[in-house]
């Protein structure tokens, strides 16, 4: 009720000012009824606070069991996306995605990193830039991840949204496998930072050390090593 009345409170001021000094006057009534019943009668505080941290931990282990399922049902590539996918089977006969943050360094200067990192040779792997936006992370399932091609400057990138990034990235990868028969590649950058860290940002806002993270979702997936995406990390 003091909730109530507080939140009438902050309409009222949109009102009138009389209403407004009314209703502050009817909330601090309120307010001091529940702090005189809080200090009187301790018992319900005592059992609100269980039923709240109860409710707290159920939903922390909830979003931490299903934090490594795939949640995506299917995966829909644009046209100038499976371009893309085509052209590399053919050209090279592998798929080579590099994980680039929407907001992180330069194509050229990500790409010459990691072909320094893994010793990678121009005719060895030809990239193709994955970024993944997130979304609303409250969010759980995503029934579709909307893949779309995007050149520029001769650079070929993927661009998706997810509410999850890891996920995301599992999903398509694991699409890319099942119709083109070809393992696909994926390079990381390892994120600096403290690793407990990363795991709660990943649970609560969906993104984090987005590396083993993936790994960990495609191996709950795929329980054949052999059949499994390969992720790099360097």
């Amino acid at each position: 009720m003091t909730s109530a009345a507080f939140a009438v409170l902050l309409n009222a001021r949109r009102v009138s000012i009389w209403q407004t000094r009314a209703f502050f006057l009817i909330t601090l009534a309120f307010i001091y009824t529940s702090v005189m019943n809080m200090i009187e009668r301790p018992e319900g505080l005592h059992i609100a606070s269980f039923f709240i941290g109860a409710i707290l931990l159920v939903s922390f282990v909830s979003r931490s069991i299903r934090s490594v399922e795939l949640r995506i049902g299917e995966v829909i590539l644009d046209p100038e996306a499976k371009r893309f996918i085509e052209e590399s089977v053919r050209r090279t006969g592998g798929i080579n995605l590099l994980a680039h943050r929407p907001d992180g360094l330069d194509y050229q200067r990500k790409e010459l990193e990691t072909r320094e990192v893994h010793k990678l040779t121009l005719e060895e792997a030809e990239f193709m830039f994955l970024e993944v936006e997130v979304s609303d992370s409250s969010e759980f399932v995503g029934d579709e991840l909307k893949v779309t091609g995007v050149e520029i400057d001769g650079i070929r990138l993927l661009k998706c949204k997810s509410p999850a990034i890891p996920n995301a990235i599992a999903a398509l990868l694991l699409d890319l496998r099942d119709k083109t028969g070809v393992l696909p590649h994926i390079y990381f950058g390892w994120t600096e930072g403290n690793p407990l860290g990363y795991v709660f940002k990943f649970l609560f806002f969906g993104e984090g050390e987005t590396a083993p993270l993936t790994r960990e979702i495609l191996r709950q997936i795929e329980r054949d090593p052999v059949r499994r995406p390969r992720i790099l990390v360097g």
